[in-house]
């Protein structure tokens, strides 16, 4: 070969090589360049050494803070609330430890499986239900995402809203079980937000509701979450969803609940009527006779005990019977009341005895009620707590009842130091 061909060709394969390694620069110009490195750095909560290992990972939660970074921070770094806390710059700090469990969902449900904490992961996304996040937020989102599902193999379907998957309890507007106690994240069930963020697929209905487990109470909430391309749209771009109504005034198809949420009857919650009376939400007397035009304010509680009184319902502020509280379970095993005098029976027990059927049928103001719980017993030195709830002993969702009448999560619990006569309770 002619030692001019030779050097033809290496030209030929120089200028290939070369015009390769431009091709990133080529992208960037055209606005499709690479994401950033992501920014991840951590700030383990102090309960995170606590939280035990999550037994299996199915699903992926994200939520939206609903106010700005600090006391967002503060709040869930201070209970262990997410695994993941994305800033407004992008920036990504580890909370708890993903292999641990992460106390984010709440009441949840999806599948079929309750407490979805102790399946799922959580990231905490700072920003509004109701809102895009920022330009650097969906580039790092969309990184965290794509590691998190490569890592435990979760198709995007399962990658779902904190609103899909909570639910609240029966109270004065709900005779069931109910989907809508959160809005929260709603956001990132539109299709264009997740193809922003790599997502491909998303869950097209609610298979609890389907299957009757659950009823839907906030049926625009419903439709956005689950809405499907009108018929014949092209299936990759369909048309953002329309973002549900929202109000603080009351109306006949606006109810309290609708505004306030679980917060309807909370002291922290204000009812300024249209005569300008102002009533907290304990102070209402007669929840049927709210007049239209009513405005509500929601102040901001104490959310340390929120979280940690997060399975319970009270007679006199959920609603006045056990029925109305515990639904179908109120007479069963795993219905527990908690007394105001400290006596604490199961449903079941209630009901058998005549002297005790009288406090099933008309239960004290102030009874708390769990419903889908064990009542384990007392802790012992010779009935550690790992005996009775095995590997639910230290989980969020469990509650120890010390002898003060104080009420602790499992992660708050010290299980070297637990004081005599304290009771354990935990997820059926």
């Amino acid at each position: 070969m002619a030692v001019s061909e030779k050097t033809s060709r290496r030209t030929l394969l120089r200028a290939g090589i070369g015009a390769i390694l431009a091709l990133p620069a080529a992208l960037n110009r055209a606005g499709a360049a690479p994401d950033a490195k992501l920014d991840i750095s951590n700030r383990f909560s102090p309960r995170n050494g606590r939280r035990p290992r999550r037994p299996q990972t199915l699903y992926i939660i994200l939520h939206t803070t609903e106010g700005a970074d600090g006391g967002s921070l503060d709040k869930v770094w201070r209970l262990g609330e997410a695994h993941y806390f994305l800033r407004t710059d992008g920036s990504v700090l580890r909370i708890i430890d993903r292999a641990r469990i992460a106390a984010h969902a709440g009441r949840s449900m999806w599948e079929g499986r309750r407490n979805i904490d102790n399946c799922a992961l959580g990231i905490e996304v700072v920003g509004r239900h109701d809102r895009e996040i920022k330009p650097a937020q969906y580039a790092a989102l969309r990184q965290l995402l794509a590691e998190l599902q490569s890592l435990y193999r979760i198709p995007d379907q399962r990658v779902l809203t904190h609103s899909m998957v909570a639910y609240g309890r029966p109270n004065r507007f709900h005779p069931r079980d109910h989907r809508g106690r959160k809005r929260c994240g709603m956001i990132f069930a539109r299709a264009d937000v997740r193809r922003r963020l790599g997502l491909d697929a998303r869950p097209g209905s609610d298979q609890d509701v389907e299957a009757g487990r659950l009823i839907v109470a906030d049926l625009q909430l419903y439709r956005f979450l689950f809405a499907r391309p009108a018929a014949g749209a092209a299936a990759a771009s369909p048309e953002p969803a329309q973002l549900p109504m929202e109000s603080n005034i009351v109306t006949r198809e606006w109810t309290p609940w609708h505004i306030a949420r679980e917060q309807y009857a909370s002291p922290n919650t204000l009812y300024v009527f249209p005569d300008g009376k102002r009533l907290r939400g304990d102070q209402v007397p007669d929840w049927s006779r709210i007049p239209e035009g009513t405005r509500v304010h929601v102040v901001e509680g104490d959310t340390e005990v929120e979280q940690s009184m997060e399975g319970f319902r009270e007679i006199g502020v959920d609603g006045d019977t056990a029925r109305a509280l515990a639904g179908d379970e109120f007479d069963q095993e795993t219905t527990i009341y908690f007394f105001r005098d400290g006596l604490i029976r199961t449903g079941s027990e209630l009901r058998s005895r005549l002297s005790t059927r009288i406090l099933l049928d008309r239960p004290p103001k102030g009874t708390r009620v769990l419903v889908g719980y064990v009542y384990g017993g007392y802790v012992k030195t010779s009935r550690p707590p790992s005996s009775i709830a095995g590997i639910k002993w230290n989980y969020p969702s469990t509650f120890y009842r010390l002898p003060d009448g104080r009420i602790l999560n499992g992660d708050e619990i010290d299980d070297a130091a637990i004081p005599a006569r304290t009771l354990i309770f935990y997820q059926n």
